[in-house]
């Protein structure tokens, strides 16, 4: 009792659980990356598909108020609302990928996963009627999995953010708690 854990080369407690705990954040951070950034590429070059999308969507959502905030605002303001959304995908992905502002950039992926969520997934529109389990999930998933990075430690320890902790505590004359 109260010996330390240590490897073969006498290194400290090492504390496998942690340790695997904030590879399966690191891990879940590089895909969400990828995944906002590659819905992100999907519109910078032609967005005039999610115009139909839109337009489909308004006219079939299961949510009324939801439905007309769709036809009188979104389908209408489609190309612009589009470009927003790349712009925003691009920025938090970057963001995850970076481990920079990752909470920050977990929950406005929440939001972003919501609404497609709420626009795509929980409407009679023809893709979602043919393989509704497959369209919710495919929404639904993200959105789960963009919670867990609102919680995020790995970027701590893998990210940019460790670097912004160690250079405040050193301007604040501590030192930093983070990666030993």
């Amino acid at each position: 009792m109260g010996q330390q854990s240590t490897d073969m080369a006498g290194r400290g407690n090492l504390n496998y659980p942690q340790r695997l705990h904030t590879i399966w954040q690191f891990a879940l951070r590089v895909v969400m990356g990828a995944y906002w950034l590659y819905f992100s590429s999907q519109k910078w070059v032609d967005r005039t598909w999610v115009n139909g999308l839109l337009d489909t969507a308004a006219r079939d959502n299961y949510i009324p108020i939801y439905r007309e905030l769709l036809a009188n605002i979104a389908a209408p303001n489609a190309g612009a609302l589009s470009l927003l959304t790349a712009v925003a995908e691009a920025a938090i992905g970057t963001m995850i990928l970076l481990g920079l502002f990752t909470r920050i950039a977990g929950a406005v992926g929440v939001v972003l996963n919501l609404n497609l969520v709420l626009t795509f997934a929980l409407c009679s529109c023809p893709w979602a009627v043919s393989d509704f389990p497959l369209v919710f999930w495919f929404y639904f998933g993200p959105l789960l999995l963009n919670v867990q990075l609102v919680f995020d430690q790995s970027s701590m320890k893998y990210g940019m953010e460790r670097f912004i902790t160690t250079a405040q505590a050193r301007s604040d004359g501590g030192s930093s708690t983070y990666g030993k």
